[in-house]
């Protein structure tokens, strides 16, 4: 790369992609929410099958329960990086990002990036 002005562009840009991602992101993960949460009221509307609707309303129950675990985690992933990426290349060291992460599956892949690295 370039200048130090080039990278801080490339880094800026960077930032607003990964920015972009995380909303559309959580467009559709609100659209598939949405649409899990009707089919949910659909089965409930529905009587006649009771011992189904309710097996089926627990899978649904935990599929939303485990889709709004994993969204999460991607979201707070992503905010990390776009607020990283909006630091660099001066405001922030690999020391430093650790401590914006939020889980430790942000700080597992943190690792294995640096341990990659190191053996290269």
């Amino acid at each position: 790369m370039g200048s130090k002005e080039d990278c801080s562009r490339v880094c800026r840009v960077l930032a607003a992609q990964v920015a972009e991602v995380q909303a559309r992101f959580e467009s559709s993960s609100q659209e598939l929410i949405a649409t899990l949460d009707r089919l949910d009221g659909l089965l409930a509307a529905d009587p006649a099958h009771a011992r189904e609707t309710a097996a089926m309303q627990d899978a649904l129950d935990g599929l939303l329960f485990a889709q709004a675990q994993e969204h999460d985690i991607i979201r707070q992933m992503m905010g990390v990086i776009a607020h990283a990426l909006s630091l660099l290349p001066d405001g922030i060291d690999p020391d430093r990002l650790v401590g914006l992460y939020i889980s430790d599956a942000q700080r597992d892949v943190h690792r294995a990036a640096l341990e990659r690295g190191d053996a290269d």
